[in-house]
């Protein structure tokens, strides 16, 4: 679950951040752009190929030893599903801590331009 997440599959926390930056690069960089959202996808598919080779291959059932695996060890692991399908539906919880320090940076970004581009005349 978390590799599809930093992949950015949609309902997911990684999607609100890719959706973002990739709607801010389409308008200057379109080709670019498209080509990283192909590469997310690719991701999404390698990373799936990965789990099915490693988790899920041939095993001799005779061999095999599955241990038996208690609360407090899946307890971590719920709670970061949860997390990452909570935030990934809702994702406003996660953009308005980050929203006013970007947009600083952009508006003191744009004064350091405008202060460089008079010394380039």
């Amino acid at each position: 679950m978390g590799g599809m997440a930093s992949a950015g599959i949609p309902g997911m926390v990684g999607f609100a951040a890719e959706f973002i930056v990739f709607q801010g690069s389409f308008s200057k960089f379109p080709i670019p752009t498209l080509l990283c959202i192909i590469a997310s996808g690719l991701t999404a598919v390698y990373f799936v190929i990965l789990l099915n080779r490693t988790c899920f291959g041939k095993l001799d059932n005779d061999t095999a030893y599955y241990p038996k695996v208690i609360w407090s060890e899946r307890a971590p692991a719920l709670v970061l599903a949860v997390a990452i399908l909570f935030l990934g539906i809702q994702p406003t919880w996660l953009v308005r801590w980050s929203e006013e320090t970007s947009n600083f940076l952009v508006l003191k970004s744009q004064i350091e331009i405008q202060s460089i581009s008079q010394y380039i005349k």
